[in-house]
């Protein structure tokens, strides 16, 4: 990140032009600025003054300063190797609306790009003003950035005193455990949320971050990062990949084949792994030979990387390889459509040519894939077989955390005793990821026994533990808690809600601030809340939600109303809004039809929505339209065919207007699927007694 100037800016400000999607933008100079015309968030043209340069190589971005002080990354790149200009969406056309649009949340620079580009950076945003006042003690990464303060260690050196590596000589410890030292990167090289602010070099990574695992923290809300088998997606940093690897867990740490300083590795092509990965009397197998990888000597499929760490390429010119480090798999893409290394290259043919191939070479058998893709891949697709999958992946001791972790995370869609008991178990797992993801799982458990069993979470050693056990308990009123369980929980809960009162500029901390008011018995805040979420950011869904259910409980249905039509407009292919809307309406009894509309909206949306196939049937009902009512009430039942409410509401409607023929067959099946209710077997003798 550089001042821009004639050494500095890598790309051509001549008058060069970039067409996309119909905006040209033009890129000129004027008394030695850098300028930019381009479309505003009004969508009209407009001239901006290039702030800094972002990036050397492959890409350079612009960076753009707004009168609140915020820095925005411009979507046009220059590629450096090709000396042409590029857009980051080369397919898809981000309007001034979306979030992804330049001028907006997701293109901040202050929030999105400078605590991983920037040295003891501070990002100082104003609730009251609106307005920010980063500062940086170095623009770019520098030495402190991973090292710490260094001082100390200059005093030091200038008192001509031998240095030890020691915490008590100024810099942080970098290199005690291969843990450590991941730590330290781990910061700017993982997809991870906050925890805390204030991060320093030492510091342990779940203290203060969170990463991404192969299932979403927030479900429903963003979709999986990993493919099912663990391997890299979206842009996920390295970190996720590398912990699910044999490297990590044999204790092999970054700086064994990339050097600190310049991020490139010790080594060319495959000599950089034969330093370790070479022939010796306890292992004499030759890895860098076609006896192992059945490639013509120094040919592309004869390089370790290219099975071993396959490359997808991200910010449309930057590709980045894959640090689980695995093994190809090309039976898992048969399975389940994974990618795999043999057809990266070998694009003209299918994943059944190449797992034949790696048959032939290596013998049927393949061997035990500790990432478990089967259970993901169930789950992902909904097999009925998932959870139990799951569970035996949560319970395999030899799996990473990091597949253990997501396994729990999945298991939140199965809120049984069983899989409550594995989250139950996993409190006392010593990696403290698979800790915080047990403890998520505690979301669908009954409050109080959340309450028994995360307590003692507020207490544990890491912070993302805490944080999370806080975040569950925060349901449950305050005085359910003893004296010293209501400190522990207000200690941790006071560490959650700084996280977010540190990132008072995003919709997402503002709407978490929301939900824990609510939680809290606040309405007035949490609603305070949910608004200044859709201040920061107009196009923000979640906040409107919270915010329409929140009005509804205080009967201001018309503003959740039209809160609730604003998110159709904003989204309206989501089922979930055309339901709640329905949902809404339906309380007005004068406007059952217009709630049937909304109802059947959400139906055509998602064809296996079964509530609410449930609630348009119940709407029609009311309109005394049964047989109408009849056909979304029969689709429930395909699609949950274990479910007794689905028939006997069925039953039941018809009952109502002495229809008992047609009541008894659902009825009967009501009471099949309820052999142990008694209210429901005298439902059917009744039935039964008056269809004679």
């Amino acid at each position: 990140m550089e001042l821009p100037s004639p050494s500095t800016v890598r790309a051509d400000f001549n008058g060069s032009t970039f067409e996309w999607y119909g905006v040209t933008s033009r890129f000129f100079k004027k008394d030695d600025k850098y300028l930019v015309e381009t479309e505003n968030q009004e969508g009209e043209m407009e001239v901006f003054e290039v702030k800094y340069t972002f990036g050397w190589e492959p890409l350079q971005q612009y960076l753009v300063q707004f009168p609140d002080g915020r820095l925005q990354a411009l979507p046009t790149c220059w590629d450096v190797e090709k000396k042409k200009w590029y857009h980051l969406y080369p397919d898809e056309h981000i309007k001034p609306h979306d979030p992804l649009f330049w001028t907006r949340s997701m293109q901040n620079w202050d929030h999105m790009c400078a605590d991983c580009h920037s040295t003891d950076l501070k990002k100082r945003f104003d609730p009251q003003t609106k307005r920010f006042s980063t500062t940086f003690f170095e623009r770019n990464v520098a030495c402190e950035a991973c090292h710490g303060p260094g001082s100390t260690h200059v005093e030091l050196a200038r008192q001509g005193s031998s240095w030890e590596n020691v915490p008590f000589h100024g810099l942080a410890d970098l290199n005690s455990t291969n843990q450590a030292q991941l730590a330290a990167c781990a910061k700017c090289h993982a997809r991870r949320g906050m925890v805390y602010p204030d991060h320093h070099a030492g510091d342990g990574f779940l203290d203060h971050f969170l990463p991404e695992l192969a299932q979403p923290w927030t479900p429903g809300v963003a979709r999986p990062t990993y493919h099912v088998d663990g391997q890299i997606d979206d842009e996920v940093y390295v970190y996720g990949s590398f912990i699910q690897s044999k490297m990590y867990h044999q204790g092999v740490r970054c700086t064994d084949c990339h050097d600190a300083h310049t991020t490139r590795t010790l080594a060319p092509g495959n000599l950089l792994c034969v330093r370790c990965h070479s022939p010796t009397p306890e292992k004499p197998k030759v890895y860098d030979s076609p006896s192992h990888h059945f490639h013509p000597v120094g040919s592309k499929g004869a390089q370790c990387v290219e099975c071993h760490m396959p490359q997808k390429t991200y910010m449309g010119i930057d590709a980045r390889r894959d640090h689980s480090i695995r093994i190809p798999r090309p039976d898992h893409s048969v399975r389940f459509g994974t990618p795999n290394a043999c057809n990266k290259c070998h694009d003209d043919k299918d994943a059944s040519w190449a797992a034949d191939w790696v048959a032939k070479w290596k013998g049927p058998q393949r061997p035990r894939d500790l990432r478990h893709p089967e259970a993901f891949h169930a789950f992902r697709s909904g097999a009925p077989t998932a959870e139990n999958l799951l569970l035996g992946t949560s319970r395999d001791t030899e799996a990473p955390a990091f597949t253990r972790g997501s396994a729990l995370l999945a298991l939140r869609a199965f809120p049984s005793n069983v899989s409550l008991a594995e989250a139950r178990r996993n409190l006392k797992d010593p990696d403290p990821l698979v800790r915080t993801a047990a403890v998520a799982n505690f979301d669908g458990a009954p409050p109080f026994d959340a309450r028994i069993d995360l307590v003692p979470m507020l207490l544990d050693p890491v912070r993302a533990v805490r944080t999370e056990a806080a975040r569950v308990l925060a349901r449950l009123p305050r005085q359910v808690f003893a004296e010293k369980e209501r400190k522990a929980f207000d200690a941790a809960l006071d560490e959650l809600k700084e996280r977010s009162l540190s990132n008072m500029d995003r919709p997402e901390a503002n709407f978490s601030l929301g939900i824990l008011a609510e939680q809290q018995g606040n309405p007035g805040e949490a609603e305070t809340h949910y608004r200044n979420a859709i201040k920061r950011e107009d196009t923000f869904v979640p906040a409107r939600m919270n915010l329409a259910t929140l009005l509804n409980t205080q009967r201001r249905n018309g503003e959740a109303e039209k809160l609730l039509l604003e998110v159709t407009k904003l989204e309206p292919s989501w089922a979930q809004v055309h339901y709640s809307l329905g949902l809404l309406i339906a309380e007005d009894s004068k406007r059952l039809e217009a709630a049937a509309a909304a109802l059947r909206k959400a139906t055509s949306l998602d064809k296996n929505f079964v509530r609410a196939y449930y609630n348009l049937g119940l709407c029609l009902w009311k309109l005394d339209k049964r047989d109408d009512a009849a056909i979304p009430f029969k689709q429930a039942m395909r699609l949950e065919p274990g479910n007794p409410e689905y028939p006997l509401v069925i039953a039941q409607m018809y009952a109502q207007v002495k229809r008992w023929i047609d009541a008894l067959p659902y009825a009967e099946a009501g009471a099949r699927l309820s052999p142990e209710d008694p209210q429901v077997q005298r439902f059917l003798q009744f039935v039964r007694q008056n269809a004679k």
